[in-house]
Protein backbone atom coordinates (compact mmCIF):
# COMPACT_ATOMS: atom_id res chain seq x y z
CA UNK A 1 0.00 0.00 0.00
CA UNK A 2 0.79 3.72 -1.02
CA UNK A 3 2.27 6.43 1.78
CA UNK A 4 -0.93 7.59 3.55
CA UNK A 5 -1.67 11.18 3.07
CA UNK A 6 -1.66 12.78 5.98
CA UNK A 7 -3.94 15.91 6.58
CA UNK A 8 -3.63 18.24 9.81
CA UNK A 9 -6.87 20.03 10.43
CA UNK A 10 -7.08 22.60 13.30
CA UNK A 11 -10.76 22.42 14.82
CA UNK A 12 -12.61 19.11 13.98
CA UNK A 13 -14.86 19.62 16.83
CA UNK A 14 -17.57 21.01 15.00
CA UNK A 15 -18.92 22.99 11.63
CA UNK A 16 -16.04 23.23 8.83
CA UNK A 17 -13.42 21.18 10.45
CA UNK A 18 -15.51 18.27 11.46
CA UNK A 19 -16.79 18.21 8.20
CA UNK A 20 -13.54 18.04 6.94
CA UNK A 21 -12.09 15.70 9.14
CA UNK A 22 -15.00 13.14 8.46
CA UNK A 23 -14.30 13.72 4.40
CA UNK A 24 -10.58 12.64 4.48
CA UNK A 25 -11.58 9.57 6.88
CA UNK A 26 -13.97 8.38 4.24
CA UNK A 27 -11.15 8.19 1.36
CA UNK A 28 -8.80 5.12 2.06
CA UNK A 29 -5.38 5.44 3.56
CA UNK A 30 -5.27 8.88 5.13
CA UNK A 31 -4.52 10.14 8.25
CA UNK A 32 -6.34 12.91 9.91
CA UNK A 33 -4.72 14.81 12.84
CA UNK A 34 -7.15 16.90 14.39
CA UNK A 35 -6.81 19.64 17.11
CA UNK A 36 -9.78 20.19 19.28
CA UNK A 37 -9.47 22.65 22.88
CA UNK A 38 -9.48 19.62 25.21
CA UNK A 39 -7.04 16.76 22.59
CA UNK A 40 -10.49 14.41 22.70
CA UNK A 41 -13.95 14.14 20.45
CA UNK A 42 -15.61 11.26 20.57
CA UNK A 43 -17.90 11.29 17.92
CA UNK A 44 -14.83 12.08 15.49
CA UNK A 45 -13.16 8.78 17.39
CA UNK A 46 -15.90 6.87 16.98
CA UNK A 47 -16.55 7.66 13.04
CA UNK A 48 -15.80 4.58 10.92
CA UNK A 49 -12.92 5.60 8.19
CA UNK A 50 -12.25 3.83 5.21
CA UNK A 51 -9.66 1.20 4.82
CA UNK A 52 -6.57 2.79 5.76
CA UNK A 53 -7.51 5.68 7.61
CA UNK A 54 -7.15 6.77 10.86
CA UNK A 55 -7.74 10.35 13.19
CA UNK A 56 -5.17 11.30 15.35
CA UNK A 57 -6.16 13.88 17.59
CA UNK A 58 -4.18 16.36 19.86
CA UNK A 59 -4.84 19.52 21.97
CA UNK A 60 -4.33 22.62 21.05
CA UNK A 61 -6.23 25.86 22.70
CA UNK A 62 -5.45 28.79 20.06
CA UNK A 63 -4.93 30.93 22.69
CA UNK A 64 -2.33 28.81 24.06
CA UNK A 65 0.84 29.71 21.71
CA UNK A 66 2.48 26.53 23.28
CA UNK A 67 0.19 24.50 22.29
CA UNK A 68 0.59 23.73 18.35
CA UNK A 69 4.80 22.95 19.37
CA UNK A 70 3.12 20.05 21.77
CA UNK A 71 0.76 18.76 19.51
CA UNK A 72 4.00 18.41 16.61
CA UNK A 73 5.84 16.44 19.44
CA UNK A 74 2.69 14.02 20.46
CA UNK A 75 2.37 13.07 16.28
CA UNK A 76 6.18 13.01 15.60
CA UNK A 77 6.26 11.07 18.37
CA UNK A 78 3.21 8.70 17.27
CA UNK A 79 5.32 8.23 14.04
CA UNK A 80 4.08 10.94 11.81
CA UNK A 81 7.29 11.83 9.98
CA UNK A 82 5.96 14.36 7.41
CA UNK A 83 2.39 16.76 6.74
CA UNK A 84 1.08 16.96 3.30
CA UNK A 85 -2.28 19.25 3.81
CA UNK A 86 -2.55 21.42 6.44
CA UNK A 87 -6.42 23.06 7.10
CA UNK A 88 -6.03 25.95 9.61
CA UNK A 89 -9.80 26.36 10.02
CA UNK A 90 -9.76 26.92 14.17
CA UNK A 91 -11.35 30.11 14.63
CA UNK A 92 -13.31 32.62 16.64
CA UNK A 93 -16.25 34.82 15.68
CA UNK A 94 -16.80 38.08 18.55
CA UNK A 95 -19.87 39.55 18.75
CA UNK A 96 -20.90 42.44 16.35
CA UNK A 97 -20.72 45.76 18.20
CA UNK A 98 -20.31 49.51 16.70
CA UNK A 99 -16.99 50.64 16.97
CA UNK A 100 -17.67 52.84 20.67
CA UNK A 101 -19.20 50.06 22.09
CA UNK A 102 -16.63 46.90 20.67
CA UNK A 103 -15.14 45.30 23.87
CA UNK A 104 -11.09 45.42 22.63
CA UNK A 105 -10.18 42.47 24.68
CA UNK A 106 -12.66 40.34 22.57
CA UNK A 107 -11.01 42.13 19.66
CA UNK A 108 -7.57 40.70 20.66
CA UNK A 109 -8.51 37.24 21.29
CA UNK A 110 -10.36 37.22 18.04
CA UNK A 111 -6.99 38.00 16.53
CA UNK A 112 -4.93 35.80 18.94
CA UNK A 113 -7.05 32.97 17.82
CA UNK A 114 -7.85 33.67 13.78
CA UNK A 115 -4.84 35.65 12.81
CA UNK A 116 -1.35 34.13 15.51
CA UNK A 117 -2.80 31.15 16.14
CA UNK A 118 -2.43 29.92 12.28
CA UNK A 119 0.47 31.58 11.96
CA UNK A 120 1.97 29.80 14.74
CA UNK A 121 0.75 26.53 13.66
CA UNK A 122 2.60 27.25 10.43
CA UNK A 123 5.71 27.49 12.05
CA UNK A 124 5.25 24.84 14.25
CA UNK A 125 4.56 22.59 11.53
CA UNK A 126 7.51 23.64 9.36
CA UNK A 127 9.28 20.99 9.87
CA UNK A 128 7.08 18.55 8.63
CA UNK A 129 4.95 19.74 5.81
CA UNK A 130 8.81 20.87 4.33
CA UNK A 131 9.03 16.70 4.28
CA UNK A 132 5.98 16.26 1.98
CA UNK A 133 6.34 15.75 -1.85
CA UNK A 134 3.37 18.00 -2.40
CA UNK A 135 2.67 20.19 0.88
CA UNK A 136 -0.65 22.48 0.69
CA UNK A 137 -1.54 24.59 3.17
CA UNK A 138 -5.26 26.25 3.48
CA UNK A 139 -6.88 28.81 5.16
CA UNK A 140 -10.19 28.74 6.35
CA UNK A 141 -10.89 32.24 6.28
CA UNK A 142 -14.16 34.86 4.81
CA UNK A 143 -15.21 37.48 2.85
CA UNK A 144 -15.37 39.77 5.74
CA UNK A 145 -11.39 39.59 5.89
CA UNK A 146 -11.12 41.23 2.55
CA UNK A 147 -10.57 44.72 2.29
CA UNK A 148 -11.84 45.05 -1.35
CA UNK A 149 -15.04 43.43 -0.33
CA UNK A 150 -15.98 44.89 2.76
CA UNK A 151 -18.65 47.28 1.32
CA UNK A 152 -20.56 44.84 -0.79
CA UNK A 153 -20.43 42.45 2.18
CA UNK A 154 -21.57 44.95 4.61
CA UNK A 155 -18.33 43.31 6.52
CA UNK A 156 -17.68 46.65 8.30
CA UNK A 157 -19.96 45.50 10.97
CA UNK A 158 -17.87 42.56 12.05
CA UNK A 159 -14.52 44.64 13.01
CA UNK A 160 -12.62 42.56 15.50
CA UNK A 161 -13.43 39.30 13.14
CA UNK A 162 -12.99 41.37 9.99
CA UNK A 163 -9.21 42.17 11.70
CA UNK A 164 -8.48 39.43 12.70
CA UNK A 165 -9.52 37.68 8.96
CA UNK A 166 -7.88 40.37 6.83
CA UNK A 167 -4.58 39.29 9.13
CA UNK A 168 -4.69 35.55 8.32
CA UNK A 169 -5.53 36.66 4.50
CA UNK A 170 -2.29 38.73 4.25
CA UNK A 171 0.03 35.51 6.40
CA UNK A 172 -1.56 32.89 4.16
CA UNK A 173 -0.30 35.15 0.76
Amino acid sequence: MASPTIVFISGVSRGIGKTLAETYLSKPNHIVIGSTRSGDDAELKAFSPAEGSKVILVKIESTDLSDPEAAVKEITAAGIDHVDVVVANAGVSPNILPPAMADLDEAANAFTVNTLGPWNLFKALLPLVEKSQSAKWVSITSAVGSLGAMEAFGAHVARAYGISKAGLNWLTL
